[in-house]
């Protein structure tokens, strides 16, 4: 055990079976908690958890989803063994196996989104329900776009009635965009045109099938190496490469600018809105165009865009594609 004393708070390191308070990440909790089938895995000082924070939730969104799953399924779980149980402090509660209706989740995040309010409906629902506080004012991104751009949104079809709506969110986009939006694409004679794909699955699904098509392409992701980022962006700027495939993690850690991007298409509104002015702020070109993919399904991203009155008109539209003009 070692002790810190700094700005007045004293802090005394130990195991976790002794420990008030666990400050851990979750792929660092993931290690600990390991999965069924290693030889080394530790999950009991889970089991008397009553107060959970997730700071910075959407940022977690940018990392492995699964490994905060996967660390919340694991909490408030029946000790495998008694040996480091006080059974004078164990609540009734706790004993008949509802610890984790009785935890209280704080969640903190910039941003909502889907995959979070799922939480409160399954891995932290408490037996009290909930309280939702958002900012009443949230700026939209329209006004931060410094130069005119064309920019097109364009909503794919509707679900059908007999279709799973796992398989209409992402074989439905996908089949949406190889038949309507790619081949108008490629009978167009523009070049440096960046395809941005938040999700890193959809991202390979796309990138295969341009290989598959023998499609010119490179690509940039948050798997992409120093010197690889250097040559696509000199290459993109000489106007070598016609499309340009990258991810929406590949806009959080990096940040890095294009030159001479002509068009750029958004495979799905992106979780954070400023990935959407991020990149047309780099069209200073004439005749500069965006198009944005998107379905009734994308409120809350799309809201984050435009604004809540222009995501309405474009949810409830009568027709799929609309154009707005930055001045």
């Amino acid at each position: 055990k070692s002790t810190e004393r700094s700005s007045g708070i004293n802090a005394e390191y130990g195991d976790f079976y002794n420990s008030d308070l666990i400050l851990a990440s979750p792929l660092g909790l993931r290690s600990v908690v390991g999965a069924a089938g290693d030889k080394e895995r530790d999950y009991d000082f889970l089991s008397s958890i009553e107060l959970l924070g997730l700071f910075m939730s959407d940022v977690f969104l940018m990392q492995n989803w699964e490994h905060l799953l996967h660390c919340l399924q694991h909490l408030n779980l029946q000790p495998s063994t008694p040996k480091h149980t006080d059974f004078s402090r164990v609540k009734q509660w706790a004993l008949d196996g509802h610890g984790k209706i009785f935890r209280q989740n704080l969640v903190f995040s910039s941003l909502s989104s889907a995959q979070i309010s799922a939480l409160f409906g399954k891995e932290c629902a408490g037996h009290r329900g909930l309280v939702k506080i958002t900012p009443l004012n949230q700026r939209d991104q329209l006004s931060q776009i410094l130069y005119p751009v064309r920019q097109v949104f364009s909503r794919m079809r509707e679900r059908r009635a007999d279709e799973n709506l796992v398989e209409y969110l992402t074989s439905g986009r996908y089949q949406y965009f190889v038949d309507n939006m790619l081949p108008r694409l490629q009978k167009s004679d523009v070049t440096n045109i960046v395809i941005v794909i938040p999700s890193y699955y959809d991202f390979v699904r796309v990138r295969n099938y341009f290989k598959k098509e023998n499609l010119k392409f490179s690509q940039l992701s948050e798997y992409s190496s120093n010197k690889t980022i250097t040559n696509v962006r000199r290459d993109f700027a000489a106007g070598n490469v016609k499309y340009l495939l990258t991810t929406e993690r590949f806009f959080f850690f990096k940040r890095y600018k294009l030159s001479k991007v002509s068009q750029v298409l958004f495979y799905e509104c992106p979780l954070y809105a400023e990935c959407y002015t991020h990149y047309l702020n780099m069209m200073a070109e004439d005749g500069a165009v965006s198009t944005l993919l998107y379905n009734k399904l994308d409120g809350e991203r799309l809201e984050r865009i435009v604004g809540p009155k222009q995501c309405r008109q474009l949810i409830n539209s009568q027709q799929s594609t609309h154009v707005l003009m930055s001045e």
